[in-house]
């Protein structure tokens, strides 16, 4: 992952593609919504296939929560001023390190690119320099 900071307009640039990756995901779940309302509208009238529309039901519920998530809590913005960024924050998922940039407007900038050791500390180094906590 590439972040450089310009310092004349005081603000940040990611480019490490997550907007293509949101795009994707999205596509994915509208497709998924799609399917879970089809499905059970053209089931329906046989009774031995009733406990699909349930799981489609389930599956619908959950494309509707993903979405929501995405939508209200995610951001995938390339460039950032600093005075929208709160925090730098890291998270243990499953025993692998997550980072984030934490957004004055309550939204999760995520920073997927930092997988190795060199990156996380150059990032956290810079960060450190600009003034922008680290928790």
């Amino acid at each position: 992952m590439i972040i450089k900071f310009n310092e004349k307009e005081k603000s940040i640039e990611i480019n490490d593609g997550i907007k293509a990756q949101y795009l994707m995901i999205n596509v994915i779940l509208v497709i998924t919504l799609i399917n879970s309302i089809l499905f059970p509208a053209f089931v329906l009238e046989k009774e031995e296939d009733e406990w699909m529309c349930f799981i489609w039901i389930i599956c619908g519920l959950a494309t509707i929560i993903s979405m929501t998530y995405q939508i209200l809590k995610k951001s995938t913005s390339k460039k950032l001023n600093l005075s929208e960024i709160s925090s730098l924050t890291e998270k243990q998922i499953l025993g692998q390190k997550r980072y984030s940039l934490k957004l004055t407007n309550g939204k999760l900038r995520d920073l997927v690119e930092m997988k190795n050791k060199s990156d996380i500390i150059e990032t956290k180094k810079l960060f450190k320099n600009i003034g922008i906590e680290i928790r």
